[in-house]
């Protein structure tokens, strides 16, 4: 599977927002990139040779990123594992009804 480069424009603001901080998964992501990401989490976050970043936080659900894919750190703490589908949906394509038809 080739690698797909994340949204740029809108996503570059958003990503900015202080709510949250945002890791995008590439191939070559170093430990070094998870423990500064995650930091006192670390220990809970593995880095696996696929890559995949596994995030196994007591607690809550495990959660694997795999490249293409950004990990979200929101203010609370809590974290997410968000793909370009969802990102798209949520926050850079035009809201829709259930038909598809734009909503003004």
């Amino acid at each position: 599977m080739a690698d797909t480069p994340f949204p740029t424009g809108e996503f570059a603001a958003f990503s900015t927002a202080k709510m949250s901080y945002f890791l995008p998964v590439q191939n070559d992501i170093t430990r070094a990139t998870v423990d500064a990401f995650f930091g006192d989490d670390a220990k809970f976050v593995a880095l696996t040779p696929m890559p995949a970043v596994e995030i196994h936080i007591p607690h809550t659900e495990a959660q694997i990123a795999t490249p293409g894919n950004l990990i979200a750190k929101f203010a609370n703490g809590k974290y997410k594992v968000i793909d370009e589908a969802y990102y798209r949906k949520n926050f850079n394509d035009p809201l829709t009804d259930q038909d598809q038809n734009g909503i003004y």
